[in-house]
Parts: C-alpha cells; sequence; structure tokens
C-alpha cells in the first residue's frame, strides 16, 4: 500500500491539470449553448418571452414593476407571441411549427406597446448583465445577443466546476468529474441558450456543490476553488428567488459531511471569512429584493388546465404521473417540457446517475446515505408542494428542472465519494468514463436535433422522438421546414457537433489511466479517519 501524503497534497497537483480542464470545458459548454442560441425560435426556449420582456424593461429603466406590466417595442411582441400563455400560437402545441410567429413590421422596433411578464418582478441583476442587447437591438438578432451572453456566463460558471473537479481527480480517479458532467443534463445546456436566469442557476449551483465539496469534505485550499464559491454562491443568491434557499441546503448537506476540525480550521481562515462576508451580502441583496418587489407565493405561470382532479385522486395523480414526469424533466424535455428525448437516452442517463447513488449509498457510509437522501428528498419535496399548491389554483406548476439547482448535487456527491474512499478503482473508474462518454455527451446534440425539428415540423399528436422521425423523411431534416433559423441550421448544428468533440476530448484525455504517484494517492484508511 502507498505511503499516504501529506494534507498539501492538493497544493502539489500541476496547475495546468484544472486550466487545461477549465479551457476544454468553457468552449464544450459555450459550443453548445451557442448552438442552442442560434436554433432556437424566439420564444422557443422555456418562458423566454417573459424574460426578454423583463430584460428591456430593466434596461429602460421599468425595474420594480407593480403589475406586471411593461411597455416594450412592438417588434419584441410579434404576433404570435404573448403572455399568458394561450395567446402563444406554439408553447405546448406540437402541430404548430415556429412559422405560426409573424416578422415584425418596419418600425415596429420603435413602436412601443403594453404587455405582460410573468418574471416582471424577479431581481433585475441577471437582466442588466445579459440584456442590454435587446434593448440596444429590440429584435431577434438582440436576443440571441442576450443568449449568447448568457452562454458565456453559464460555461464560465460550468468550466470553473469542472477544472475543480479535475484537479480532485488527480489521486482519485476521473469519477470526480464524470460526477460533475453527469449534473449538466441536456435541460441545463438547453437553458444555457436562452434569455433566462435559470440557465445561469443551475450552471452556478453546480459550481456551489463541487466548490463546497472540494473545500469542506476534501480539504481544498486553493485560492480559485475559494473564488468560485465565492462567485458562483453570490450568483446563486440573486439571480432567483429559490437561490438563497438552494445555497443553504448545499451549504448545510456539504458541512455534515465534513469534520469539525474542517470547520473550525476554515472559520479562523482570513480569506475564507472575506469570501464569507461577499457572499453573505448577496444573500441580503437577493432577500431584499423579494422582499422589495410585488412578486408573493408561486407566480401563476405553469399550463393552466381543467384537467385537476381534487383530494385523493390529485394526490394520486400527483405521485403517478406528475413525479414521473418531473424525472423526465431533468434530463429529456427542452424547451416548454413538451419535447423529448429519445426514451433509451434517458434511461441510460439516469442508470449512470443511478448507480452512483446506489453504490454510493450502499458502500460509503451512513453519513454519505444521509447526505444523498437529503438531497434527493429535499428536490422532489420541493417540487410535489409546489404542484399541489399550484394546482389549488387551476394550473400544474412544477417541471422537473425547477429542483436542479439542488439535485445536481446528488451525481456530484456521490460520484467524489466513491472515488474518495477507493471504493471504485482508478482503471474501473477510467473505463467507465469513457463508456459513459461516447453514449451520454452525443445525447446533448441529439437533443439538440430533436427540439430543431419540433419547430420546424408539425407533428400531429406525437411527441417528436427517435421512434417514429424515420418514417417521415422530411422530418428528420433540421436543415429545412415551414421555420428554419435565420440563414440556415447549419451553424447551429456545426457549432453543437464542436461542442461534443470538445467535451468528448475532456473527458477521453481525464479518462487516461495510469499510475498514480505516492503524492497523488491517499489511502483509503486516512480518508475514513478524515472524515470520520
Amino acid at each position: 500500500m502507498p505511503a499516504a501524503p501529506s494534507r498539501t497534497a492538493l497544493r502539489l497537483k500541476p496547475r495546468s491539470t484544472g486550466t487545461k480542464a477549465f479551457l476544454l470545458a468553457f468552449v464544450g459548454f459555450f459550443l453548445l449553448g451557442a448552438a442552442w442560441s442560434l436554433a432556437m425560435p424566439y420564444d422557443g426556449s422555456a418562458d423566454e418571452f417573459r424574460h426578454v420582456v423583463r430584460a428591456y424593461g430593466v434596461l429602460d429603466g421599468q425595474i420594480n414593476v407593480h403589475d406586471s406590466h411593461i411597455t416594450v417595442p412592438k417588434s419584441l411582441v410579434p404576433d404570435g407571441i404573448a403572455d399568458p400563455d394561450p395567446q402563444s400560437c406554439m408553447r405546448w402545441k406540437l402541430d404548430v411549427t415556429a412559422a405560426c410567429v409573424a416578422s415584425p413590421a418596419p418600425g415596429d422596433e420603435h413602436r412601443m406597446v403594453d404587455t405582460t411578464s410573468g418574471a416582471a418582478n424577479y431581481n433585475p441583476i441577471y437582466y442588466a448583465v445579459t440584456g442590454w442587447p435587446i434593448k440596444l437591438f429590440p429584435d431577434y438578432h438582440g436576443v440571441i445577443a442576450a443568449r449568447l451572453l448568457t452562454c458565456l456566463l453559464t460555461s464560465a460558471l460550468l468550466g470553473g466546476a469542472v477544472a475543480v473537479a479535475a484537479r480532485l481527480a488527480r489521486g482519485r480517479g476521473p469519477l470526480v468529474l464524470g460526477g460533475v458532467l453527469l449534473a449538466v443534463t441536456p435541460v441545463a445546456v438547453n437553458l444555457t441558450g436562452a434569455v433566462n436566469p435559470a440557465g445561469p442557476e443551475i450552471a452556478a449551483a453546480v459550481a456551489v456543490w463541487t466548490s463546497l465539496i472540494a473545500i469542506l469534505m476534501a480539504r481544498d485550499d486553493s485560492k480559485w476553488t475559494l473564488a468560485l464559491f465565492g462567485v458562483s454562491a453570490g450568483v446563486l443568491a440573486v439571480l432567483r428567488e429559490l437561490g438563497i434557499g438552494w445555497l443553504l441546503a448545499a451549504l448545510v448537506v456539504t458541512a455534515f459531511g465534513a469534520g469539525k476540525d474542517r470547520l473550525r480550521e476554515l472559520a479562523r481562515r482570513r480569506p475564507v471569512q472575506l469570501w464569507s462576508a461577499a457572499v453573505v451580502i448577496a444573500a441580503v441583496v437577493g432577500a431584499g429584493w423579494i422582499m422589495l418587489s410585488t412578486q408573493a407565493g408561486i407566480p401563476a405561470s405553469g399550463q393552466s388546465t381543467n384537467a385537476i382532479p381534487h383530494g385523493m385522486s390529485l394526490i394520486v395523480k400527483e405521485l403517478t404521473h406528475r413525479v414521473p414526469m418531473y424525472t423526465s424533466g431533468l434530463v429529456g424535455l427542452t424547451s416548454f417540457g413538451d419535447v423529448a428525448v429519445p426514451l433509451p437516452l434517458i434511461l441510460i442517463w439516469f442508470a449512470a446517475v443511478g448507480a452512483l447513488l446506489i453504490a454510493a449509498a450502499r458502500r460509503a457510509g451512513w453519513r454519505a446515505l444521509l447526505q444523498l437522501a437529503a438531497i434527493v428528498a429535499g428536490g422532489y419535496l420541493f417540487l410535489v408542494a409546489a404542484d399541489l399548491q399550484a394546482a389549488a389554483g387551476g394550473w400544474w406548476f412544477s417541471q422537473g428542472r425547477y429542483a436542479l439547482p439542488m439535485l445536481v448535487g446528488a451525481p456530484i456527491l456521490a460520484a467524489f465519494v466513491l472515488a474518495d474512499r477507493g471504493l471504485v478503482a482508478v482503471p474501473r473508474q477510467a473505463a467507465l468514463m469513457r463508456w459513459a462518454a461516447w453514449i451520454l455527451i452525443p445525447t446533448q446534440g441529439v437533443a439538440l436535433w430533436i427540439t430543431m425539428i419540433r419547430f420546424q415540423h408539425a407533428f400531429h399528436g406525437r411527441h417528436p422522438n427517435l421512434f417514429f422521425l424515420f418514417d417521415q423523411t422530411s422530418s428528420v431534416n433540421p436543415f429545412s421546414g415551414a421555420w428554419t433559423p435565420p440563414g440556415s441550421g447549419v451553424p447551429a448544428v456545426l457549432l453543437g457537433v464542436a461542442g461534443i468533440v470538445a467535451l468528448l476530448t475532456l473527458v477521453l484525455r481525464a479518462a487516461r489511466s495510469g499510475p498514480i504517484s505516492d503524492v497523488e494517492t491517499v489511502t483509503i484508511r486516512e480518508r475514513y479517519i478524515r472524515i470520520s
């Protein structure tokens, strides 16, 4: 058995490990996000119209809106797109293509109209940072530019998380990195290419969980890891009203897995105190906006329906229909939750995550079991409670993506404890990573392809998925249809392929197994003593 290294082992690792991983991850996720940005029609991503209107309002000085009404150029409210949902021509209507949305008339950029937005009282910080192209160019081109700015923000956060995971993987194995990449589902990547704070929120949550696990449980004292936590935690706290709750949950769960000595040690350090103060300030700003805004309770922005049962029938429907829908929506329901990634790919993704969770729950000890149970139970309890509250008002609220800031912690934590305690041999980790990479990373491209053809071709009474596309030759072509992205779909497809290649390169490089030096190896015995 190799000798145990000193506790400064993490500091001895080459910085280039994290730097190269960051660059590959940043480029890969940005290219994928840019592909979604160019491929989707206006309001083709979840709630995008509402966030575009909010962005213009914030940059126009309409910040604290009391009645959800915002004055914007008519070019941002073309015929076929409006709030509330029944006035939109293509939301949840798979038999209608994006061609139903009319093009703005000449001069519409200067003709002001009044509209409503379900996001009218969201914190203005995200919109002030990413929404200025919409103010300067209030049309589809401005929307695409704002999408790309969102891509930059989310890619930087995800790149930071991957960089930390790559450093943790040295001496533990690439499974740590695999947990992070499993957390970034096609649904999350879809949102990185939209005008919507949900994408940056999920990316910030991935970075928060990864950095907290590194700092508290892996004793990573790198200033860059601490900075990643400070920045991502601040972003998470101000983006949306649930962000502070997600941040506190991540802190409690990861702190439960850390030793008391480690917590006391960190509390005495000046850099930790400074970054903690910055996070507290961000949380105060986020909480202050919630108190100042007129948003109260759950906004009625879900899918209205008259088919909601009552009493015990509602509970049964929630458990038998809605919960499975949440689960599928964590990975494979893009756009407004109405476009399905092929079921086999969704099942493979969940099989990979489930294998991590079950192995960690069975073999990593009772602390890890309680941590994972808290993450999964907390995420689903939120979804069920929110849905039941909304159902009382005659509409369904939840999609699985709403709980992703909590649930992303499960695969990241499970992968870390399995690798950290030597419960999966490094060569085995490498082999599993290679197999998973060739199946799961291309799933990102499949999700993009199917969502593109959903808006370009009408599907009558059926979800666009792989099982029936090949008997409709015209429906599999993302380069033609009743609607196509401006110019063509070629740039979006090429960007998506390039992003997949970058992420595959990242994973395959990390999965190269080889001898582990004494400096990089921490024995199983020492890790168990450290955690206890």
